[in-house]
């Protein structure tokens, strides 16, 4: 098998690191590089352990598009997984993948799920853990009731799209990776390009975020605006927003796109070839970011802890139970 290559590429999560802190866009997406060979180097293999953790309402996502998908998929292959069934084995992964992670199994299998507040002793109340759980279930829960939903039963299986975890594109001699969660054509023959979010309003990140999707309609499926619909579904609060777009917003979207690869690219020591180096990343000023930074332990090790570790010790896991209350 060839050997994997470093290349350059551009996303909204990318975009977002850089601008944060050109020191931690570094450990992410040079410095952790080829941590996963079994004779990497200890501190690159350190940082790619770091990179790959996530902070609770991170895996809360993660595990509600996960849901979603295995939903969806199942609705498509002709036979529909209950709500209480979809729930009931959720909450069962979110228990088993929170154990491995207070276990510390990232550290062997990095791909394993790591919980930032684990790795950093960081002190989170068993009633926290009971809500965070309560908002998986009410973000399931709200996915079957979607108007949307309905919907999406009435049209054929051939007419929809699994686009997650695969969408690209290239602009401007650059790999971009924008892609929606969930595609299909409604009865009115339009594209409706769905993005399933469990937290709040994403603002400019969530404005740029969806320009990149009508990017990926134009550039990949062929399909002009005016026959699009971008459809933000906030499944914590079961709404459904529509995000009109035109030629002038999604000039601004290229703009920006444009822009941040050119300062990304300024920073490497050899552009054509992806090259950089770790002195020409200055850190953050910004301890508020250092404190929540996967790399802190690197990066700023001087920073004091958020807990003593002994206080960790016999926390509870997710309480039993399907959270069913609301």
């Amino acid at each position: 098998m060839a050997d994997l290559v470093n290349d350059f590429s551009w996303s909204r999560t990318r975009d977002h690191v850089f601008k944060d802190c050109r020191r931690r866009y570094f450990y992410q997406y040079y410095g952790a590089w080829g941590g996963w060979e079994a004779d990497a180097d200890p501190l690159v293999r350190r940082l790619y352990v770091l990179k790959q953790l996530g902070t609770r309402q991170m895996w809360a996502g993660r595990l509600v598009h996960e849901a979603v998908e295995r939903a969806l998929l199942a609705m498509r292959d002709g036979y529909a997984l209950s709500e209480a069934a979809l729930i009931e084995d959720t909450v069962r992964q979110m228990r088993g993948e929170w154990r491995g992670s207070r276990d510390g199994i990232y550290h062997e299998f990095p791909k394993r799920t790591g919980l930032f507040e684990h790795e950093y002793a960081v002190r989170i109340r068993d009633a926290e853990w009971q809500a965070l759980r309560d908002h998986v279930v009410r973000c399931l829960r709200n996915f079957y009731r979607l108007p949307l939903l309905a919907e999406i039963k009435q049209v054929p299986a051939d007419r929809w799209s699994f686009i997650e975890n695969i969408g690209s594109f290239a602009f401007e001699g650059t790999r971009v990776f924008a892609a929606p969660d969930f595609g299909f054509w409604n009865a009115a023959d339009r594209l409706q390009l769905v993005d399933w979010k469990t937290g709040g309003n994403g603002g400019e990140g969530a404005a740029i975020q969806l320009g990149g999707y009508a990017l990926y309609a134009l550039e990949v499926m062929g399909v002009d605006l005016p026959r699009v619909d971008l459809l933000e579904v906030n499944l914590g609060a079961g709404k459904v927003t529509v995000h009109p777009w035109n030629e002038v917003s999604l000039d601004r979207v290229r703009e920006h796109i444009r822009l941040s690869v050119r300062a990304m690219r300024a920073y490497l020591k050899d552009p054509d070839k992806n090259l950089a180096e770790e002195a020409n990343f200055e850190k953050s000023e910004d301890l508020r970011i250092c404190r929540w930074c996967n790399f802190r332990a690197v990066c700023r090790p001087e920073l004091p802890p958020f807990s003593k570790p002994e206080d960790m010790e016999g926390a509870a896991p997710l309480p039993p139970g399907t959270g069913q209350r609301s």
